[in-house]
């Protein structure tokens, strides 16, 4: 059920720039915003983007651009996850709630994270199903405030080789 044999010759580094590429080759608003995946570590991921491409009327983040930065997040650590374990996956989102708690005034910085036991589950019910689904927690933090949260679910399945 494993994609790609090199995904598991890859380190945790060539892993995260793998995916970041990914985004920016395959999502175009991606490279509007500016969104990188900054951080990757077991369990979380954090993505980043700077404010000015990603402005609205009251000059400070669009409620759009933080929800993509959310659903980011979250594909990322899904994805990740699962590379990391040797799979190759196709990911994307299924469905998604978002609450705005304030203003983002600063640089767009999110975190997806989950649990031991939830990757290990997402893990084994990859390699046994050829798919999965976690429903993933988002925050957007400023000043150690949460100022957004995403809960999304997303699904995976074995990334077709063509």
């Amino acid at each position: 059920m494993t994609g790609s044999s090199s995904m598991g010759t890859m380190n945790r580094e060539e892993l995260r720039r793998f995916a970041a590429r990914k985004l920016r080759e395959g999502v175009p608003l991606v490279n509007h915003m500016q969104l990188d995946i900054t951080d990757w570590q077991p369990g979380i991921v954090t993505v980043e983007a700077p404010l000015a491409p990603n402005l609205n009327t009251h000059g400070t983040a669009f409620g759009g651009s933080l929800y993509c930065l959310g659903s980011m997040a979250g594909w990322a650590l899904m994805h990740l996850t699962l590379m990391d374990a040797g799979f190759l996956p196709s990911v994307w989102i299924v469905k998604g709630e978002i609450n705005y708690r304030r203003p983002v005034k600063g640089t767009l910085r999110a975190t997806a994270s989950l649990s031991e036991e939830a990757r290990a589950a997402l893990v084994e019910q990859f390699r046994s199903q050829g798919k999965a689904k976690a429903t993933i927690t988002i925050v957007t933090q400023e000043n150690g405030e949460n100022c957004v949260e995403v809960n999304a679910l997303f699904a995976a399945v074995s990334e077709d080789p063509r």
